[in-house]
């Protein structure tokens, strides 16, 4: 009686070798590696760059602030110096001995009318025409504060009328005629009226006396 014969297969026909596996074992274990190093290159470059950015917006950001700083300082310069300007400018219009006799005579008569003032030449007196009611007073006043009345007029209808019809005062024509000649010294002020227009008409003499300029001012 004959015997089965058993076939016997390799294991390693069942059993790839595994020297089949290596090489894509080797890949797999590459491409770890390899995204595991890229997301590690990421980092480091996000890590290097964030100080950059930062240190360059500083850096505009600075810039941007120095500029506004130094424009302000400019701003603040230039009106310090306006300012200043317009100070030293007013002092020299206030230097007018004429305002002291204008504040001289308005002690005297608050709430009057000075229509007319007069600086006799090379003199520290004025002669100013104060309207009081329904007269007209001429006053002799000094710088150091002296008043005389020199005259009385109550029958000129017309300066008292042009008077009380004037809104603006022979202060405020007197600045006016000063911001025009800073250096002027006020020599004579009269109220009157020219070709139906209220006026101030102002003479204005030089440091040495000699005529400078004559100005009209509105009165109204």
């Amino acid at each position: 009686m004959l015997k089965a014969q058993r076939t016997r297969f390799p294991l390693s026909l069942l059993i790839p070798p595994f020297c089949h596996l290596k090489q894509p074992l080797i890949f797999i274990s590459y491409s770890l590696h390899r995204v595991e190093y890229m997301k590690n290159a990421k980092l480091f470059l996000a890590l290097i760059s964030a100080p950059l950015i930062l240190a360059g917006c500083s850096s505009t950001d600075t810039g941007t602030a120095e500029s506004t700083i130094s424009s302000e300082t400019a701003s603040a310069v230039d009106a310090t110096t306006s300012t200043s300007s317009s100070t030293a400018t007013s002092a020299v219009i206030d230097d007018d001995p004429v305002f002291d006799i204008i504040d001289i005579v308005l002690a005297q008569y608050p709430d009057r009318i000075i229509t007319d003032i007069d600086r006799e030449d090379s003199s520290d007196q004025y002669e100013v025409d104060v309207v009081v009611g329904q007269e007209v007073l001429e006053l002799d006043v000094t710088t150091s504060g002296q008043i005389h009345t020199d005259d009385r007029d109550n029958d000129d209808d017309d300066d008292i009328r042009e008077a009380h019809a004037a809104t603006v005062t022979a202060a405020q024509a007197i600045g006016l005629a000063l911001d025009q000649y800073p250096d002027g010294i006020i020599d004579s002020v009269e109220l009157d009226e020219d070709d139906g227009q209220l006026k101030w008409k102002i003479d204005l003499d030089d440091t040495s006396g000699n005529d400078l300029a004559d100005v009209e001012i509105a009165a109204v």
